[in-house]
């Protein structure tokens, strides 16, 4: 059986920079696991503020899986 789960993560950060770095964090632990994939990342801000955009989320090279070629 395949699972497929969304993570909601709630936090306070004073800055975009801070907010980053909790992001990183996170998505750093989650690379660890070998059984978690990191697909994508949405970031919204409070109303009032200013949009933000993030660009494409992507393992390092070292931490992306292997899929075998068909034969």
């Amino acid at each position: 059986m395949k699972v497929q789960a969304k993570v909601l993560l709630n936090f306070q950060a004073k800055t975009l920079a801070e907010a980053g770095a909790v992001l990183d964090d996170v998505l750093a632990r989650a690379r660890q696991r070998n059984d978690v994939d990191v697909g994508s990342v949405e970031f919204v801000s409070p109303p009032g503020d200013r949009g933000v955009t993030l660009p494409p989320v992507s393992a390092p090279e070292t931490a992306r899986r292997q899929t075998p070629a068909s034969t």
